[in-house]
């Protein structure tokens, strides 16, 4: 019998797939729910790009940790510290859509209103974990993540507030995915699994 023994990076990676698996089949099969019912159901367009960029962070997630594929070990601070990121996710994930059935969840854009500051708190310590990893684990300079701390801040700035000035959220979304199409196309070549 030939067994094959899993490397560290092999046996971290599943634990950290199981977690962006269970974000990804949240947000897909409550999303879906939501279709089930759509004719109960206003959307709102910016929820709804939301969820597209929330789901577009769990994959990102699971081709950046295979840059992790060159470490040969893992002590549990460093694991428990890169589980974070996919819990966050996972976490934002359960929040951006309801999963009871009140009257409030079939209008996305009052459930988006109402739950907005805990979406962006989420996401914005998503965005403070990526920002850690990204300077401890895969040595990225302050310099070359501004982007993300000029993100985090005006998370920050819309909780803090506590802004619902409908344009401002638009504005900041579209934004944001214009940024995530943007990022894609200049890294295309990096985000590459080899």
């Amino acid at each position: 019998m030939n067994i094959t023994q899993l490397s560290p990076f092999e046996y971290v990676s599943i634990l950290i797939s199981i977690i962006l698996g269970l974000g990804i089949a949240q947000l897909l099969s409550a999303f879906a729910d939501l279709l089930y019912d759509i004719k109960r159901v206003k959307f709102y367009w910016p929820h709804t790009l939301w969820i597209v960029f929330v789901l577009f962070l769990h994959v990102q997630d699971w081709f950046i940790t295979y840059k992790l594929s060159t470490y040969t070990e893992f002590n549990l601070p460093i694991l428990l510290f890169i589980l974070l990121y996919p819990i966050s996710l996972f976490m934002c994930a359960k929040v951006l859509l309801p999963t009871n059935r009140t009257e409030e969840s079939f209008n996305m854009k009052v459930y988006y209103f109402s739950q907005f500051r805990l979406i962006y708190l989420l996401i914005g310590f998503s965005i403070l974990l990526s920002i850690g990893f990204n300077a401890l684990l895969l040595k990225i300079s302050w310099w070359e993540q501004s982007a993300l701390i000029v993100f985090l801040a005006i998370m920050a700035f819309m909780v803090l507030k506590n802004v619902h000035t409908e344009w401002m959220h638009k504005l900041l979304i579209l934004l944001v995915c214009i940024s995530m199409f943007v990022a894609v196309v200049i890294e295309f070549d990096s985000w590459v699994i080899r």
